[in-house]
């Protein structure tokens, strides 16, 4: 009896595990959809524009039927981007302030690079300022502003805005997000509000620091004065060097204390859209499992498993090529210095592992370009996101010639990881990776002049193995390993290409 009713059971389960994945598809696909629409209606009370100071782009936030406003400067930090700064700008232009976001020279959308000249004030820190100082004239020049010029900044842009505001005499407010600024003195700025993560605890003190020139005996979510000058810090709960931009009593404190600095504007609805856009990013990964899951499976030979011996062989030839690339003269990619370098040990590393597992046996999955695509579709809707709602990550301008020079090293570095990790545990998934971070950070620690200015390669690269990993997992166990092997070299040289800041090649 079993023989007959067996394959209706088996028939029936499939049916049920195709019903889920439809039904989660279609609910992932209206949480994103409302996701998309909440984030997007937030703009419909402003009127916005995107213009170019000089070679920096802004982006321009007011309210329509104010016929002048008083303007704020915000600026982002190291690595960062105008869209990591959305919350705070639509909260001000809600408030009544005209509001200019821009992205600092080698970030986001701006052509520039960064002078490589770190340790000089008067290199890359003067370079910076004057950006924010001739974006602070041109926007204060403007008929549709009116009053004192108050700044925003974050991380490495507090003391970028602090010193920009040192150099005019209409300033408002200054707001300085985890702060470390050696430019602030007991008399400047006037009006300055520090705001920090709870866990950051070292800008947390240099805060601190600020307010007791004021007042030895201030602490913090004290407002302290002497004559003129008058000083705030703030501590949001509970996050730290990037939650804090999102957290709502940094929002409160900004918007008030701005409005009160300039004796302008009302109090308005915040933007507090921090959480849909969290939800939107995780519910775009986790619709690429119905997704994959609904495209049809396809019969390949699966890779065999990697032995414990040629595994930690893998993990470990490797690293001496790695360190000595990072040893090596310094090279970038169309200018752009660390590059060169960051692509050749991603190569070196690919290279060495994709020998030793041919040696012992292990090819390449064959490819499936259908499948590549279809990892490649998914992987980029999550990108143009990002790109929207969180932070800069499409390579344009001179990032396209950075994307297409890291390829030649990602692409064999991601095969590699392809086949080592396929059907592995997570522990040897974590191993995989860990030892592959590890080895770069040492690199970038034995030459820093090489490749430390390229350092937020590191966390791009846990993102990436979370996000367009977990993608390709799915993928893969529809389409087999070959179809995202070349998809992840792809998509970590669009990642690393879109958020790294740019730097120019030093002189010899």
């Amino acid at each position: 009896m079993s023989e007959l009713t067996d394959p209706p059971s088996r028939a029936a389960s499939r049916w049920s595990g195709a019903h889920t994945r439809t039904v989660c598809a279609v609910l992932l696909s209206v949480v994103v959809i409302a996701c998309i629409a909440l984030l997007e209606a937030r703009f419909i009370d402003l009127e916005i524009d995107e213009i170019r100071v000089g070679e920096t782009p802004v982006t321009f936030y007011r309210l329509p039927d104010v016929a002048s406003a008083p303007p704020v400067i915000v600026a982002h930090g190291f690595a960062g981007s105008r869209q990591m700064m959305d919350q705070i700008a639509v909260s001000l232009a809600r408030q009544g302030f005209a509001v200019a976001s821009l992205d600092l020279p080698g970030h986001g959308r701006h052509d520039g690079r960064l002078s490589p000249d770190i340790n000089n004030l008067d290199g890359t820190t003067a370079q910076l300022v004057r950006t924010v100082e001739e974006v602070a004239s041109a926007i204060a020049a403007r008929d549709d502003t009116v009053g004192p010029v108050s700044f925003v900044g974050h991380s490495m842009a507090t003391d970028v805005v602090i010193r920009a505001s040192r150099a005019r005499e209409d300033v408002g407010g200054v707001v300085a997000i985890s702060m470390y600024s050696p430019a602030v003195t007991a008399t400047e700025p006037r009006a300055l509000l520090i705001v920090s993560g709870a866990t950051e605890g070292h800008l947390r003190g240099a805060g601190l620091d600020a307010v007791r020139l004021v007042d030895p005996l201030a602490r913090e979510g004290n407002t302290v004065r002497r004559d003129d000058v008058i000083r705030r810090t703030a501590v949001a709960p509970y996050v730290g060097h990037l939650g804090v931009l999102y957290a709502p009593i940094s929002l409160t404190e900004i918007t008030r204390w701005l409005r009160e600095s300039t004796s302008t504007g009302a109090p308005a609805p915040l933007d507090r859209s921090g959480w849909v856009a969290a939800v939107l990013f995780a519910g775009l990964v986790l619709l690429a499992w119905p997704a994959a899951s609904l495209v049809p499976r396809r019969s390949t030979t699966a890779l065999k498993p990697v032995p414990r011996r040629t595994f930690f062989f893998c993990l470990i030839v490797p690293v001496p090529a790695a360190l000595l690339i990072a040893l090596m003269p310094t090279f970038g990619i169309a200018g752009n210095a660390g590059f060169g370098t960051l692509g050749a040990i991603f190569g070196a590393w690919g290279l060495t592992q994709i020998v030793i597992l041919h040696r012992a046996g292990h090819h390449a999955a064959q490819p499936d370009p259908a499948g590549t695509l279809i990892y490649l579709g998914l992987s980029l809707t999550f990108a143009v996101a990002l790109d929207r709602y969180g932070a800069a990550f499409l390579p344009s301008g001179a990032r396209a010639l950075v994307f297409i020079g890291l390829l030649v090293g990602t692409v064999p570095l991601m095969m590699a990881d392809t086949m080592l990790v396929h059907g592995a545990s997570i522990l040897r998934r974590l191993l995989a990776r860990l030892s592959f971070l590890a080895t770069l950070s040492g690199a970038m620690a034995i030459a820093p002049t090489q490749l430390g200015l390229a350092f937020t390669t590191l966390p791009v690269l846990v993102l990436f193995f979370l996000v367009y990993g977990t993608i390709a997992r799915w993928i893969a166990a529809r389409r087999g390993a070959g179809a995202v092997a070349i998809g992840k070299g792809v998509m970590l040289a669009w990642a690393v290409a879109a958020s790294t800041p740019l730097f120019a090649v030093a002189s010899l």
